[in-house]
């Protein structure tokens, strides 16, 4: 019985030390920039083992996802989250670890996390490859930043 209990404990605790801290991605439609942030953030975490989960929102989401965003995250081969773009919440940026925006933020979620601004970000559909390599250049430096601060 004793070591039930403590197997059980073990258990427990490894469940809390895999709790993962969630990260924001935000552009204007949540449906490009911030989708390729989370897929390529998502699946560099894991590769570093770090406890993080990234999400996208947009602050004027629209109906679907980004055709080039969808044909270019297929193309790379990185899963990302399917369904339809969703607006950014309080909740959202009350509950994030960090927020990165690629379009301005408005004021009231601003003030409940840590915003880091990217406005630089090209046109997805214009040149996926190069909004891309930026974007994965933003993320693996807040990987780093997040892998130091542990």
């Amino acid at each position: 019985m004793l070591l039930r209990v403590a197997l059980a404990a073990l258990i427990g605790s490894h469940v809390l030390a895999q709790e993962k801290t969630t990260v924001v991605f935000v552009c204007e439609h949540g449906a490009a920039r911030s989708v390729i942030a989370a897929a390529y953030f998502n699946r560099l975490a894991a590769e570093r083992h770090l406890p993080y989960h990234a999400i996208a929102r947009g602050t004027s989401p629209q109906e679907e996802l980004s055709v080039a965003t969808v044909k270019g995250l297929e193309a790379d081969g990185i899963p990302y989250e399917r369904a339809k773009p969703r607006g950014l919440t309080e909740a959202d940026t009350k509950d994030a670890g960090r927020l990165m925006a690629f379009c301005p933020i408005p004021e009231q979620f601003a003030r409940t996390s840590r915003v880091e601004e990217h406005e630089d970000v090209p046109d997805i559909s214009a040149n996926y490859a190069a909004a891309r390599d930026k974007i994965v250049a933003y993320v693996k430096a807040l990987l780093d930043e997040l892998e130091r601060s542990r």
